[in-house]
């Protein structure tokens, strides 16, 4: 029985940190598809990556620099972004 209830109160501890990825997940669900990223897996992303696209989206850089910086992040290559080679 103790081992039940330890185990139980393990998943609810767990739960908040695994939730508190969540909005900012959605938040680049939506904002991706503004900047040409439209067919990005966000659930596939590190956390590392989302955070530093949510960073760049809230900077004070210029749209052009934040699409760029955002396909840095995503493995783009310049070639790729211009004309869809890889």
């Amino acid at each position: 029985m103790k081992r039940l209830s330890l185990i139980a109160l393990l998943a609810l501890l767990a739960q908040p940190a695994a939730a508190s990825q969540s909005p900012m997940r959605d938040h680049l669900k939506q904002e991706l598809p503004t900047w040409g990223y439209a067919d990005v897996d966000v659930d596939g992303l590190t956390r590392r990556q989302v955070v530093h696209i949510n960073h760049l989206l809230h900077s004070n850089k210029t749209p052009a620099q934040i699409r760029g910086n955002i396909g840095a992040v995503l493995g783009d290559s310049l070639l790729k972004t211009l004309f869809g080679r890889q």
